[in-house]
């Protein structure tokens, strides 16, 4: 849980284009998530998933899914979609020293175990915060945005008048790119970046 006391994190402002493979009919919902997902429990506030790059999405797919090999891979599809994002408000745990300096544990931005990133989204609605950015669990030295509360999809070329209204279109519907599997943490395998974080971490505490 949030220590008490702990002063909010700074906001920033986010404006970028992202992605998110959906295996239904739109990437963005008003209504509560149906299952647990990092940021947010099952029937609690809606929350919105989307990556930085076109890669992570598939890859979250593959962790989320356990499709290990090309051939299972193969055999699932789903539709890629483009997003544009603008929105103020959004906190940057985009680095695992930001999220430490915050207060917030490195370790738990892509631990298997997503109770004290709900606890710390609980928190972080609190303060105010519209969203994050942070490292995706499923692709090392990807990120991704998650965004606290309802959207809705409008026409890329519009221009949203409403803080939920993100522009969207379809991009393509198809399988996970070839070789994504490889590159693809799952769950139980250790996350290559955090244990450099670490070891780096360990080192600056024994000389200091």
């Amino acid at each position: 849980m949030p220590r008490r006391g702990r002063p909010a994190p700074p906001f920033i402002p986010l404006t970028c284009i992202a992605y998110r493979a959906t295996s239904y009919d739109v990437p963005l919902w008003v209504n509560p998530n149906r299952r647990n997902g990092r940021w947010n429990t099952a029937g609690g506030v809606p929350t919105q998933y989307v990556a930085l790059d076109a890669e992570a999405p598939f890859a979250e797919i593959l962790r989320h899914e356990n499709l290990r090999s090309e051939e299972e891979a193969s055999h699932y599809s789903s539709t890629l979609w483009q997003l544009r994002i603008d929105s103020n408000l959004i906190v940057d745990y985009s680095t695992f020293d930001r999220a430490d300096a915050a207060g917030f544990s490195a370790q738990a931005l892509v631990e298997d175990d997503h109770e004290r990133c709900q606890a710390e989204a609980g928190w972080l609605m609190a303060q105010g915060a519209r969203g994050l950015l942070s490292p995706s669990a499923a692709l090392p030295g990807s990120l991704n945005v998650t965004l606290f509360g309802p959207r809705v999809l409008v026409p890329w070329a519009s221009s949203p008048e409403l803080a939920s209204s993100i522009p969207a279109q379809r991009l393509t519907t198809g399988h996970p790119p070839k070789g994504l599997t490889g590159r693809t943490r799952y769950f139980g395998q250790p996350e290559p970046l955090l244990a450099e974080y670490l070891r780096a971490s360990a080192t600056r505490t024994k000389r200091s």
